[in-house]
């Protein structure tokens, strides 16, 4: 008796073991079949989209880029520079992080408006911003490279994210400011903040892009006076009064 439960308990070890080992590759092959898809999608649509551009559109920016615009997005994966523009190659110089702050690529902000001079620089925040619902509450045990970045996003004192957004979007165009004074009142240079906001939490539509704020002027009516918005029919500026202005 002592003998066959040994040997029931080897062979139920083995299975278990068994089992174990197998469980893995059970987790892991719907995780392989997503990566592939991936690389899939990438390398086909790539090819899709080479096979519709002959050789000479490329000939003008084969050596050169001249953007008009640098443009400061969230890293948010439901924002692409496709929703608000279909020419953007070589024409909008791109730097990308969480929060869509100035300082986390200030370098790259500052080559594309000193080195590329482009005259148009805009931040584009968007709504359900997960940069900005954090930041609006405890980072302390986020992971410290994740933490670097959010702690340079001051938004606490906003009432919502829907505030907090604007309110980033302000600053980070002031930073801008400071930095880049000069050429804007040279003239040279257009700082715009502007909200991307694919939910309708301001109620313009889903997918609208909202100009909140013109070279550090907030009011919505001050900035349609710009000569720049002069002869143009599609611009959204401002958000609703009942949402409250951030501070």
């Amino acid at each position: 008796m002592r003998k066959l439960i040994i040997h029931l308990v080897i062979m139920l070890s083995f299975f278990c073991m068994n089992e174990l080992q197998a469980a893995p590759s059970l987790e892991k092959q719907p995780l392989a079949q997503t990566i592939r898809a991936a690389i899939s999608d990438l390398t086909e649509d790539n090819a899709a989209f080479t096979e519709l551009k002959p050789a000479e559109h490329f000939h003008e920016f084969l050596d050169i880029q001249n953007p008009r615009v640098t443009m400061v997005m969230c890293s948010d994966s439901r924002v692409q520079v496709d929703n608000f523009s279909q020419g953007a190659e070589n024409d909008i110089f791109v730097a990308r992080n969480i929060g869509n702050q100035f300082v986390t690529t200030q370098g790259s902000i500052e080559y594309g408006v000193d080195v590329l001079n482009t005259p148009v620089l805009i931040f584009v925040g968007h709504s359900h911003c997960g940069a900005i619902k954090a930041a609006m509450g405890d980072i302390s045990h986020i992971a410290p490279a994740i933490k670097k970045e959010l702690q340079t996003l001051d938004v606490k004192s906003a009432k919502d994210d829907k505030q907090g957004v604007i309110l980033n979007v302000h600053q980070q165009v002031g930073k801008a400011l400071a930095d880049f004074k000069g050429k804007m009142k040279e003239g040279k240079l257009a700082i715009i903040g502007a909200v991307y906001d694919f939910r309708n939490d301001y109620g313009y539509g889903n997918g609208q892009l909202i100009i909140v704020n013109l070279n550090g002027e907030k009011r919505p009516d001050a900035i349609r006076e710009s000569h720049y918005f002069d002869g143009l029919n599609h611009v959204t500026v401002g958000v609703p009064a009942t949402l409250g202005s951030p501070k």
